[in-house]
């Protein structure tokens, strides 16, 4: 196999699970074909399982479309699932390469079509061009400065693959704005730049096969013939320069009618809006070419933005809250607490996980819930982590209203014993530093040394770890406690699923708090503090509280009503 003329068609690169428990390579062709036989894509980071998914679908759309069963309607989601039962079939494959005219536009080092680059791309500056380490964000590149940091391996052309289509997926910038050249012609973007996966979470279903994977998060959309992957419409420095940022000359001005300095950038690179998922889903958001590879490796890459996206395209995979905004990953909130957000979410202009309504109609049974993502600082551009959960969801709790509901009541519970542990561990702080804080004039304690006393103690992180555990046994039993031929709950002491949740969370509230206590210490002034504070937990505990309405104000003297 020569290296220099890798194509991503017809070579290994998708590392994947096959059903039989073995870690095995696929090509894009192989692995659609033989779908029925993959478990998973597998690989250890999360955002390059997301973006392959995303890649892979994008073809399943286009393959549909060339042959006649264009995914505008359930109806032809239903016939592929027919025709598709073991896996792609490969003239379904060829019909499409053929009528695309694409089937040289998957090679990673081709002088024309290099997937996802532009060809002759050769970027500007000290720095260029770089380690191809640049492709993979998640990797240190630089030169280690201190005991912990290590140097970057040199990726394989096969991770080069995985981390090019990552790299457009999940890209974040906030500098690195090399100016580039392809012969004659420059470009010169700007930064802040993000790719399309880089803001909010992303939500899929998993099946007990890549093929059913695929098939449930192959949604029927409004497809339009624009509706073109990148590999069909590559990127090119005409539309990159059509988009670039004009620069300053003679004559131009700024406000105090000073001339601006030649060659300045003026404002940011015009934002593109794509046509539609598949387009979405292979945006090329950076200008990248990979330099040739040396014994296997490739060593180096010119890279820089690409393809500014819109701030308001809409993505099929993504949760949007009320207001439109991409729901995100929390920094100290796993996803499943949120999960009963996520599946009551209603349609908000298509704003919402189009694959979670579709699956409750597909007949397909969705054996997990995928939520992935990048959770983000203040900084737009520094990334904190980037996490992954799979949770089990039967197809009942995907279109069961009521099902929904009572998920939503319990982790209400969960929320509500989570606030008293609050209140317990404030009580307990303010005790300990002031005694006599609840007599009648008693001193008072400083509101910062209670809040940092609280703190120290604070059971809710050991709370909250331990509830995840049975939390996934509560989806899988949860439509257990419905009785379909009542159409109604069954008897509350019937109810096992609900009841042994509540009775976890009681359990769990009540070792976290005693375990915090223990922290206080063994002094008089800590044990008579703890002695004044309850420890059980009971039914009450887990109901939210009653809000008093406010005291209507009297009439002031002379005037009206407040």
């Amino acid at each position: 196999m020569n290296n220099h003329d890798f194509d991503l068609l017809i070579h290994d690169w998708i590392p994947c699970l096959a059903t039989e428990g073995v870690l095995k390579s696929f090509s894009i062709r192989s692995a659609l074909e033989n779908a029925g036989d993959i478990r998973s894509i597998e690989h250890e980071s999360p955002i390059v399982r997301i973006a392959t998914l995303r890649l892979l679908l994008a073809f399943c759309y286009r393959v549909a479309h060339a042959n006649g069963v264009p995914l505008k309607s359930f109806r032809n989601w239903q016939a592929l699932l027919a025709e598709w039962s073991e896996g792609i079939p490969s003239q379904w494959i060829d019909r499409y390469l053929g009528q695309c005219q694409c089937r040289n536009k998957f090679r990673l080092f081709d002088d024309n079509y290099p997937f996802l680059q532009i060809a002759g791309l050769v970027c500007q500056g000290d720095k260029q061009p770089e380690s191809a380490t640049r492709l993979a964000f998640e990797q240190y590149a630089g030169t280690p400065s201190t005991l912990w940091e290590h140097l970057a391996e040199v990726p394989s052309v096969q991770e080069a693959a995985l981390y090019l289509v990552t790299c457009q997926a999940f890209g974040a910038s906030a500098s690195n704005t090399s100016n580039a050249k392809v012969g004659h012609l420059e470009y010169s973007p700007t930064g802040r730049t993000f790719a399309p996966v880089y803001t909010g979470c992303i939500v899929w279903l998993e099946g007990d096969s890549l093929l059913e994977t695929l098939m449930l998060n192959l949604v029927d959309y409004d497809l339009t013939d624009a509706d073109l992957p990148t590999w069909e419409k590559p990127l090119s420095i005409y539309a990159l320069r059509a988009r670039q940022p004009q620069k300053a000359k003679d004559g131009d001005l700024d406000k105090d009618g000073k001339q601006i300095k030649i060659g300045k950038k003026l404002g940011d690179s015009k934002r593109a809006s794509p046509t539609g998922p598949v387009q979405l889903f292979t945006w090329p958001s950076r200008a990248v070419r990979l330099n040739i590879p040396e014994s296997g490796k490739v060593k180096t890459v010119h890279f820089t933005q690409g393809l500014a996206l819109s701030d308001h395209s809409v993505d099929p995979m993504k949760p949007y809250d009320h207001e439109g905004q991409p729901l995100n990953l929390q920094r100290d909130k796993a996803g499943w607490r949120d999960l009963h957000s996520l599946l009551a979410l209603q349609p908000n202009r298509n704003r919402t996980v189009l694959a979670l309504s579709h699956a409750a109609r597909s007949g397909l049974a969705a054996a997990r819930i995928n939520i992935a993502g990048i959770a983000r600082g203040k900084d737009p551009a520094k990334i904190l982590f980037w996490r992954h959960e799979r949770m089990p969801v039967p197809a009942a709790l995907l279109a069961d209203v009521n099902l929904i509901e009572r998920l939503g009541s319990l982790l209400e519970n969960a929320r509500q014993a989570a606030s008293e542990l609050n209140n317990r561990s404030l009580r307990m702080a303010k005790l300990y530093l002031a005694p006599e804080s609840e007599s009648p004039n008693g001193r008072q304690p400083d509101k910062d040394e209670v809040t940092n006393v609280a703190k120290s103690i604070d059971p809710r992180p050991a709370y909250w770890a331990r509830l995840e555990e049975p939390f996934f046994p509560l989806l899988e039993n949860l439509p257990n406690d419905w009785d379909t031929a009542r159409d109604d709950w069954k008897p509350d002491d019937q109810q096992l699923a609900s009841n042994a949740w509540r009775e976890r969370v009681k359990g769990e509230a009540w070792r976290a708090l005693e375990e915090s206590i223990r922290s206080l210490g063994t002094t008089a002034r800590a044990i008579q503090a703890v002695a004044r504070v309850r420890t059980d937990f009971n039914d009450g505990d887990l109901m939210p509280r009653l809000q008093h309405a406010p005291k209507a104000k009297g009439k002031a003297r002379g005037g009206k009503k407040e």
